[in-house]
């Protein structure tokens, strides 16, 4: 295929993906008393107010008890985005809904091209494609959530903490510091990817013996943190922006549905995955021993695998929500096109590429079917490990 056909089924593929999403939105029922109403007021407030107005959502949160269930206005970047949005389309649910739509087509955008580079023009297509149809992406780009915001944004920040590994200048680590930085201002959980990129900052420098400065370790772990915090300064939130924030990382117990929904032990995560996409978790976990069983060496992979442990572990630590956990569809993609991948080259070698694309398309297919049923007959909004089980007829409620 040639480079403008590679781009032609790129777009087929995200136009699918959208076109899929928005014939749904017919049955989306939204709801103002949830945390997409207050999204809504968030962004509804700013497009009005501007910039100053920040300062005064953090003092109406911080002494609002009953807000302190809602989401926090910590976020200013999805808040800004979202505000300017409103002021583009007019404020409306559905309009802020097509916001996370656009952050799915973009994710997929970027994940083409970065993929592309390492995967290969073939792969990279297989794993957009296996991006957009993945039941939580198309389930969240469809809500008045803020979910489809962070998973672009992290995952930008992923792909250019790759590429500064691959060759550090001062320029690929000023973008990545930025876009890191907005990051963690879209939903401050971005902080826990300071964690994974520490981790291959030292295998770097001691496992792959190459040049890594103590400067980059302290850049990373220091900057980011910073220029977030000078935003906050900036738009007048210095005198309640830490009270905030120890409201939103106190104990669940003042949270009756983080207490009730969000509970469970640590394999929570893998088990939502599975009534959510199965064969990825199985094809991904067979992977994941493949790999390391037959001592294989791949960067890429041990990387993306320091992702998805990292914040596998680091996500325990808090309340247990798969909107939470949406780095993790990143890895977990990866890998089960990289097994599916290398089961078609080892059983089906003259045939291995027809072999791959049937695989993907059954994998899209039955993709898509879950979030069907799941999100738009039984119209979860949460997906929690309740909500699904209830959906798949699991429990007797």
């Amino acid at each position: 295929m040639t480079k403008w056909a590679y781009r032609l089924v790129l777009i087929l593929i995200i136009a699918a993906g959208v076109l899929s999403v928005v014939l749904t939105f017919k049955d989306i029922r939204f709801l103002p008393h949830a945390d997409e109403g207050c999204y809504f007021r968030y962004a509804s407030f700013i497009s009005v107010n501007g910039l100053s107005g920040f300062s005064e959502l953090f003092k109406n949160y911080l002494f609002d008890p009953h807000l302190w269930l809602f989401p926090s206005p910590l976020r200013v970047g999805y808040i800004c985005l979202s505000a300017i949005w409103l002021r583009l389309t007019g404020p409306s649910f559905i309009n802020l809904a097509y916001l996370s739509l656009v952050f799915y087509a973009f994710l997929l955008l970027i994940s083409y091209y970065f993929s592309r580079k390492y995967l290969g023009p073939r792969l990279a297509l297989f794993f957009t494609a296996l991006l957009a149809f993945s039941p939580l992406q198309m389930a969240l780009s469809r809500r008045v959530l803020l979910e489809s915001a962070p998973i672009l944004f992290c995952t930008l920040s992923i792909w250019l903490f790759w590429e500064f590994l691959q060759k550090k200048n001062h320029l690929k680590l000023s973008l990545f510091i930025m876009v890191y930085s907005f990051s963690i201002l879209v939903r401050e959980s971005a902080l826990f990817l300071t964690v994974p990129f520490l981790i291959m900052l030292l295998m770097d420098r001691f496992v792959y013996r190459r040049e890594c400065v103590l400067k980059y370790f302290i850049l990373v772990l220091l900057l980011p943190s910073l220029i977030v915090f000078m935003i906050y300064v900036f738009l007048g939130c210095l005198p309640y922006v830490f009270s905030v924030a120890n409201i939103v990382l106190g104990p669940p117990q003042a949270n009756p549905y983080a207490v009730l929904f969000g509970s469970g032990p640590w394999y929570r995560y893998l088990i939502d995955y599975l009534l959510l996409s199965p064969w990825i978790v199985i094809l991904s976990i067979g992977f994941i021993f493949y790999f390391f069983l037959n001592r294989l060496k791949d960067n890429l992979v041990v990387y993306f695998f320091v992702i998805f442990i990292s914040n596998l572990i680091l996500l325990n630590c808090f309340n247990k929500n798969l909107r939470y956990a949406m780095n993790l569809d990143l890895p977990l993609r990866l890998f089960s096109l990289l097994m599916v991948d290398t089961l078609a080259h080892k059983f089906f070698s003259r045939q291995a590429a027809k072999v791959v694309f049937i695989l993907v398309v059954l994998l899209l297919a039955s993709d898509y079917l879950n979030f069907y049923h799941l999100f738009v007959q039984e119209a979860i909004y949460d997906p929690t490990s309740f909500s699904l089980l209830r959906a798949r007829q699991m429990i007797p409620f």
